[in-house]
């Protein structure tokens, strides 16, 4: 077993633990390291990630903000580069308006907890069904999986994943 394969089941059962100590119970090490690469960031890293994801699903709507509140807070809370990013994309690379909801952001207090339970949804939406989904769903309580399809979930992780690459 490499270095890093137990560093990552590592990261990841001790979040689990940290969140829901019952459901981490019923993982083995195999589930453990099966377990994505972002269950295993540390915190602030995660919470980057999961407004990121939310970030990459409401992509339309924040390339339209112009007050500096909400854009100082988005800033905040994905980074300057990342947001610059996103807001460079063209609105082909976004989800078709209406395919799936994106929450209602009116003020800056708001962007960095909606974006974070919408990314988080979106990361649930991701997974397969099984053990795994289910404890991990349990570490993310109250959140729960987005509706849409899982394709179009994992579509969006992948999409954060490539600009937090380019603004790296």
């Amino acid at each position: 077993m490499s270095a890093a394969l137990r560093q990552h089941r590592a990261g990841v059962a001790e979040r689990l633990m940290a969140t829901a100590p019952q459901a981490a119970a019923s993982l083995d090490w195999d589930s453990l390291g099966r377990a994505p690469a972002w269950l295993a960031l540390p915190e602030a890293g995660f919470a980057m990630f999961q407004c990121r994801v939310g970030a990459v699903l409401c992509g339309n709507a924040i390339r339209l903000w112009i007050d500096r509140g909400r854009l100082a807070a988005a800033e905040t809370a994905l980074g300057a580069d990342f947001l610059r990013a996103l807001r460079s994309q063209p609105d082909s690379a976004s989800i078709p308006i209406g395919l799936v909801a994106c929450p209602e952001i009116d003020s800056a207090s708001l962007v960095a907890p909606v974006l974070r339970v919408a990314g988080a949804s979106v990361l649930l939406a991701s997974m397969a069904s099984g053990v795994l989904r289910d404890t991990i769903g349990a570490a993310l309580a109250p959140v729960t999986a987005s509706t849409m399809a899982p394709e179009l979930a994992a579509t969006l992780v992948v999409r954060a994943q490539a600009l937090s690459g380019a603004s790296a």
